[in-house]
């Protein structure tokens, strides 16, 4: 990539200014169709998130508290009948969209870009009248700066990255809908990357459901950065390199964030979720779900003496066997592994009360022990092995391997079950023939001439079941 004389002698770095040409200059027509139409399903299955959560106890009563500040109701809550300010609508659907830990996400570019966007840019698109084509392309657009970003930067393992490249990637779909020139971008972007979150891991291991509101602190900041942007505020002269390599992490790589644009679509790369955990407790989950369907389905936890996780450092650090709440399960693989051979799997949008309650699975959790292989460390994130080895008290051993969790893109889920997936997520908030159409409808973006009546059919099915 080259940039002209006037770039490089302007106060813009050009890999920032690349980024922003990228947003403001990329056709729709210039976006693969399979990257539109992975895209599509990407988008389908945020959605679906964003109506289960939009059910819980804790995602009601935020969405009251903002209804009690909203002045006008131009952006739908997702999965409910009511509308609020596009920015609280985005808080909202940013929240309710990770409660389940079931969003999309992408190794490779180590972020969850996704939840990150579509909140805020539904919002936009719908309180503006934009079609589901033009959403969809800020939607990709978004996502691959955003994951740029995050893959360029090397960041600091005790950093949440939730909320943290967040506020920029919602930004940069906004900019894109509202058809920002470049140096608008630019300059959004350098605002928007300083109102992040310096988040805390530590809320995975304590179980903190406060993490859940980073991504939707995401879209509300993006909403706010734009308003700064046009009040005459300025930002860093280059934000994300200041931030994300000092802050969030140890070194930023300006030149791996704009390599290959317009060629590389990391989007291509993402994976899609079955179970509401923590993607790095995967592998190990599929590898016991193996060794269930070898024991004929189901495992006496009596039976066994104690089991040995081998696998990739990232999963290695949810190691942890002691877990202190229901939404502390997500995140431990000792944990998560007792509970699939003491209960069985749960349903997608339980709450973990009944399974924390159980004393078996925690007195089984302290029989299994994860440690990290170097070598699997190594291959990762191309693949993400774990390896499980079953000790019963017999004496005996069963082992199963995999090298690849189920849902990634070389290692997909059909259509059909993500299809499932978000009419189990959605049903109860939408019934069945509302989460039918939302996911046809989703699916359909590029045929879609106006996300407002989109969102206001969502709104109809949601009040039918709202209202019996």
């Amino acid at each position: 990539m080259t940039w002209s004389k006037e770039e490089t002698q302007s106060m813009t770095p050009p890999y920032l200014s690349s980024l922003a040409r990228f947003v403001a200059e990329t056709p729709g027509s210039a976006i693969p169709a399979d990257v539109r139409e992975r895209a599509a399903l990407i988008v389908a299955d945020c959605v679906g998130c964003m109506v289960a959560g939009s059910q819980t106890a804790e995602v009601t009563r935020l969405a009251r508290y903002c209804a009690e500040r909203s002045t006008d109701h131009a952006a739908t809550v997702v999965g409910t009948a009511s509308q609020l300010l596009p920015e609280l609508a985005a808080w909202v659907g940013g929240t309710a969209g990770t409660w389940h830990d079931l969003d999309e996400g992408n190794l490779h570019t180590r972020a969850h870009a996704a939840i990150q966007i579509v909140p805020a840019a539904l919002a936009e698109a719908e309180a503006t009248g934009r079609s589901g084509g033009a959403f969809l392309d800020a939607f990709i657009l978004a996502y691959e700066v955003a994951g740029r970003l995050w893959q360029a930067t090397r960041a600091r393992l005790a950093v949440h990255p939730h909320g943290t490249y967040g506020p920029l990637a919602a930004a940069v779909a906004l900019c894109r809908l509202r058809g920002d020139p470049a140096e608008k971008i630019a300059s959004a972007m350098n605002i928007a990357m300083t109102m992040g979150m310096a988040s805390s891991r530590q809320a995975l291991g304590d179980g903190a459901t406060v993490r859940n509101i980073y991504t939707g602190h995401s879209g509300r900041a993006a909403f706010e950065a734009l308003a700064l942007r046009d009040m005459g505020y300025s930002g860093e002269r280059d934000a994300p390199s200041s931030v994300l390599g000092n802050l969030y992490g140890e070194a930023f790589d300006s030149g791996m964030a704009a390599a290959g644009l317009g060629d590389v679509w990391w989007l291509r790369k993402s994976y899609f979720k079955r179970f509401a955990s923590g993607r790095y407790t995967h592998a190990a989950m599929d590898a016991v779900e193996t060794l269930i369907g070898r024991a004929g389905g189901r495992i006496d936890p009596a039976a066994v003496d104690r089991i040995d996780i081998s696998t990739y450092f990232m999963a290695a650090t949810m190691a942890h066997r002691q877990v202190d709440t229901p939404f502390g399960l997500r995140f431990s693989i000792p944990a998560l592994i007792a509970a699939q051979i003491v209960r069985g799997l749960a349903p997608l949008t339980d709450d973990g009360a009944q399974t924390f309650a159980d004393e078996r699975v925690h007195a089984l959790a302290q029989r299994i022990y994860v440690t990290e292989d170097k070598g699997m460390t190594a291959v990762y994130p191309d693949r993400q092995p774990a390896d499980v080895t079953i000790t019963w008290t017999n004496g005996e051993k069963d082992r199963a391997k995999v090298e690849r969790a189920l849902g990634e893109s070389d290692h997909p889920l059909p259509e059909g079950t993500l299809r499932r997936k978000f009419i189990d997520l959605s049903e109860q908030a939408l019934g069945l023939a509302g989460a039918e159409f939302a996911f046809d409808a989703c699916i359909d973006l590029d045929r879609c001439s106006s996300a407002a009546n989109l969102m206001a059919n969502l709104r109809r099915y949601a009040a039918k079941q709202e209202t019996g």
